[in-house]
């Protein structure tokens, strides 16, 4: 597929802060050719989804210049249209353009964008919203929300250590109902990732065996555990040892649904959204057109 206009969706804290010169680079590997393209700059959270959903009707690609949460936004515009999306990862953590090796260069992305190829890949769905690499329930999700409430736009994967630190004894953990597809159990989880990729919060490899053409969620079950327990095993989940740990268990399927007694803290994409008490997840399989690197098997 011969892509010949790119609209650029930039989160001003793209790089740093230093999206200007984002812009630089995205023109230097650009401009030169024989390519139509556009750049703009968000002005609040939540501008990305509009954005993305109008340029989806005038451009062959939509890319979204940031962390996960703005490539959260970005794609959920344009879920459902002729639209490609591309990634310029310039965020925190970049989960999701890790997974699926994404270079995280503006250059070498940008290469990436001409040169590479368009595939098709699942994604999931909680109640009304989509994502592309996990959602998390849970301890993380508690992270999430606190990282974001009370730090604002300071950023850094030390910012995370920092705020688990000091939300891990607010974290009540509560036994849940898991159903996925037809199996049930109940759990007393610390944390449940769903997920459609390997990676969140960066270079964490929470389900090292997800893939996002498989048709497949990987369902991350860690089990609540005390703080010093938790410190000591917390290097394996950055190696994706983890899921050997006994109070740890993978489970694979297309329909997940979470039924707790109480409200439980959530996150998509990284994105901490309101707690629910029930949540249902679907696996959506080659619903997305996404650029990649050339001959990516993911």
């Amino acid at each position: 597929m011969s892509l010949q206009s790119f609209k650029f969706i930039i989160n001003p804290s793209a790089g740093h802060g230093n999206c200007k010169k984002i812009i630089r680079a995205i023109d230097k590997s650009l401009s030169h050719l024989d390519l139509q393209y556009d750049i703009k700059i968000l002005q609040y959270k939540g501008q990305a989804f509009f954005i993305a959903r109008e340029a989806s009707n005038a451009f062959d690609a939509v890319v979204a210049v940031g962390g996960d949460g703005t490539v959260n936004e970005v794609f959920n515009g344009i879920v459902g249209t002729e639209a490609v999306l591309g990634i310029i990862p310039a965020g925190t953590g970049n989960g999701f353009a890790r997974a699926i090796g994404l270079p995280l260069r503006v250059n070498k992305a940008c290469k990436v964008l001409i040169e590479g190829d368009v595939k098709s890949i699942d994604i999931g769905k909680m109640d009304d919203r989509y994502f592309l690499g996990t959602a998390g329930i849970g301890f993380d999700a508690l992270i999430s929300r606190f990282a974001g409430k009370k730090l604002g736009p300071v950023r850094g994967m030390w910012i995370y250590f920092i705020a688990g630190a000091l939300v891990f004894r607010r974290y009540k953990a509560q036994s849940i109902g898991l159903e996925i597809d037809s199996r049930k159990v109940e759990v007393r989880p610390l944390i449940i990732a769903v997920a459609n990729t390997t990676r969140y919060g960066g270079r964490a490899l929470i389900a090292p065996d997800a893939r996002p053409d498989d048709g497949l969620f990987d369902i991350c079950v860690i089990q609540q555990m005390g703080a010093l327990k938790l410190l000591w095993h917390l290097p394996k989940l950055f190696k994706g040892k983890h899921i050997k740990l006994s109070n740890v268990t993978v489970y694979r399927g297309k329909n997940v649904t979470i039924t707790a007694s109480k409200p439980m803290p959530v996150h998509v994409d990284g994105e901490a959204i309101d707690s629910c008490s029930s949540m249902k997840f679907t696996l959506l399989p080659n619903i997305l057109k996404m650029l990649v690197p050339k001959d990516c098997e993911f």
